[in-house]
Formats: structure tokens, sequence, C-alpha cells
């Protein structure tokens, strides 16, 4: 399975797009696939499974997907040692706080409140990357930007409210939607600080340290405070769950995030990860039969404004 070559033939089959264009075509992709997350878990939950067992068992499923890409890309020569040279603990860094520390809130919170909350509230993090991005690198927010934002806030906000008005226990959804307010953090922490390494080592090598040691650090996790043996007790569904998982909200998106960052930058990539709640509403109503009110669809409009202004120049 060669994700590099497809990827590229993906990509090289927009010619009428531009650059921008291109790259917010790859967030946008990875933002969708990434959505579907918080409805697998949902899924999951059901048949009783705890948040450090599902993140143990995506990446059990996600960690030899990365291992044989790494070997395969290392014999073609793609992966130079040269450029890994002192950016690998880096990486690896950047990783464990974008997808472990962030995965486990995520998970974490998702056990409080509903998966278009959570998909709302994690949404938040294109705010923390731009403050980040500034704060870090002093990079001065585009006129554009400032524009985009506060229209996906007051979006994901409306949205926000709708949910909120079905939510009965408010300690529950205090708690719940701390935990994944600090998972947007350590995700925004992972876009703004991954740039420098991914603009040294490339995209991919990028991937493969970040996600790899990601999964190293959940299974240290799971082994202190678990035993191994109890993952294959679970009814099948589980598993299935967590391969979708694995695949399509961990693997592909993981790299067509990086190249996107690679890019259009951290700030962009990040503003039009705001069509997540979007997403996964519209996947929520699908799949777990979750009713869509107005204010929910006037919040998927402003996000929708917002992220068509970010392709524009």
């Amino acid at each position: 399975m060669n994700i590099s070559k497809s990827g590229s033939r993906f990509i090289a089959s927009m010619p009428q797009l531009s650059a921008t264009a291109k790259g917010l075509s790859l967030a946008l992709i990875a933002t969708a696939l990434f959505s579907l997350k918080g409805i697998w878990i949902k899924l999951a939950y059901q048949f009783g499974i705890d948040p450090a067992s599902l993140m143990t068992l995506r990446m059990a499923f996600s960690l030899p997907i990365y291992l044989l890409l790494a070997m395969f890309w290392w014999k073609q020569g793609r992966l130079e040692h040269q450029k890994l040279k002192g950016n690998i603990l880096p990486a690896a860094i950047v990783g464990i706080v974008g997808y472990y520390l962030a995965s486990f809130l995520d998970l974490s919170g998702l056990q409080y409140i509903s998966a278009p909350l959570e998909r709302v509230v994690l949404y938040a993090y294109p705010g923390f990357t731009i403050l980040l991005a500034w704060w870090v690198y002093r990079q001065k927010p585009q006129l554009i930007v400032v524009l985009a934002l506060p229209l996906s806030w007051i979006g994901v906000g409306l949205m926000m409210w709708s949910e909120m008005g079905q939510q009965h226990d408010s300690q529950q959804l205090l708690w719940g939607t701390s935990l994944v307010i600090a998972s947007a953090f350590s995700f925004a922490f992972y876009l703004v600080f991954s740039k420098n390494i991914v603009a040294k080592i490339g995209s991919q090598a990028f991937t493969l340290i970040a996600m790899i040691a990601a999964s190293l650090a959940i299974f240290i996790h799971f082994a202190m405070q678990g035993d191994f043996t109890s993952l294959a007790s679970y009814p099948t569904q589980v598993y299935w769950y967590a391969g979708y998982m694995a695949l399509f909200s961990t693997v592909i998106p993981s790299f067509l995030f990086s190249e996107a960052i690679n890019r259009i930058g951290s700030q962009r990539t990040a503003i039009s990860g705001s069509a997540g709640p979007v997403f996964t509403l519209i996947m929520a109503a699908w799949i777990l039969g979750d009713s869509i009110g107005l204010l929910q669809l006037l919040g998927i409009s402003l996000v929708v404004i917002a992220v068509t202004l970010l392709n524009k120049k």
C-alpha cells in the first residue's frame, strides 16, 4: 500500500486548483476523516470499553501501518538520515503531545458529552493555534484569517448552544467540555510546533516519527494501568470500530494534515478544521440518529462561509 504515490496522484488530479486551494482541500478531507473519530468512539462505548483501552486498540491497528511505511520509504531512500539527525526527538515530542495526550483527553471527554458537542468544543483549536503561532513565531494573523476566525467561532458557538440545551447533567457537561478544551490546546501545540520540523524533514518523515512515538506513549500508558490480555475480551464490533478509527481517522488524515501544514501553514490548516463540527453533525444524524436543529444549521452555514473565506488570496 503506497499512500505517498496515491496521495501524489490525488493532488496531481486537481490541476485547476491553486496551491493554496490544494492545501485547503487536503486539510478539509483530513478534517472530515478525523471528524468520524467521535462517531466510532461513541459506537464502541456502547460495548463498555474504556478510553485507555480504545486508544490502545486504535494505535495497535495503526502502528503496523506506520512501521511498514517507514521501512518501505527507508529502503527507497526517501527518509534521509542527514535530514532526520537532530529532528527525531522534537518530532517525537510534538507527536506525543498532539496525538497521545490530545487523544486521551478527547476520548475521556467523550464519556460525558455527545459526539457533535465534542467536535464543536474541540474546534476551539484554531483560536489556540493562531494565538500560539503569534506568541511563538511572532506570526501576525492575516486579515482574511482575522475575518474567518470569528465567523467560525460564532458558527461553532451556535451549534454548541443547541447541543447544551439537550444536556441534563451540568457537572458532566462542564467536566467533559474541559477535557476536550484541553485536548484542543494539545492539538494546537501539535499544529504550531510541527511546522518547522515538517519544513526540515518533510511531511511524511515527520508523520511517521510523530505517530510511532505517540503509539509507544499510548502503550506505556496502558501498561501502567491495565492488562494487555484484557484487550482481547471485547465483542467483535469493538475491533471493527477501532480498525476504522485507525485507518480512516488516524493513518490517512495524519498524512493529509501534515502535507496541508506544509502547503498552507498551521493557521489556515487550523481554521479549515472548523468544518469538523459540520461533518460530525451530519454523520451523527446519519449514523447515530441525532437530530439537526435550526441553530445547528445556522452554525453550519457560518462555518462553511469562514472556510470559504480562507480560499480567497
